[in-house]
């Protein structure tokens, strides 16, 4: 590149309308060492930008995030002494404190059936309960795999 051609590209460069290809071609001819005097002290600008371009920012350390099972066993530990300062607080009564009822016995007597048919139908109906009950099961069984059955489909 000549220096007439380098002087252009500097005045396109500095009013801000050269290329990005203008740009590299103004950078190699400063980088490549063979410079017009008159435009040599543009050199440093143009190393700097080559200096400068392979500069990497240091990433941004995040400090540590704390875990919150120190918070948690905190808590914990706070809520276990409340609870042995409360034990200590109220001792617990025993059990021969508490009152207990009498037992009365029970007079099964008058629960017994003497008389036949009475005692037919508490047997009518005690079968009659045991019975609707088996077949309660069978029908709900056939009905949820009626359920299922159309659910597949």
């Amino acid at each position: 590149m000549t220096s007439a051609q380098a002087s252009a590209l500097l005045d396109r460069y500095f009013a801000g309308e050269s290329t990005l290809a203008e740009e590299a071609q103004l950078r190699h001819y400063f980088c490549a060492g063979d410079v017009d005097p008159d435009l040599a002290h543009y050199a440093p600008l143009f190393a700097y930008w080559t200096a400068a371009s392979d500069v990497t920012a240091p990433r941004k350390s995040r400090p540590a995030r704390r875990l919150p099972l120190r918070w948690l066993a905190a808590v914990a530990v706070a809520l276990a002494l409340v609870l042995v300062a409360n034990g200590w607080q109220r001792p617990t009564q025993p059990l021969s404190a508490f009152p207990i009822a009498e037992a009365k016995p029970v007079d099964w007597s008058k629960y017994e059936i003497t008389d036949q048919k009475e005692a037919y139908r508490v047997l009518r109906a005690a079968l009659k309960t045991a019975s609707t009950e088996l077949n309660r099961g069978p029908r709900i069984t056939v009905r949820e795999l009626r359920q299922a059955t159309e659910a597949l489909r």
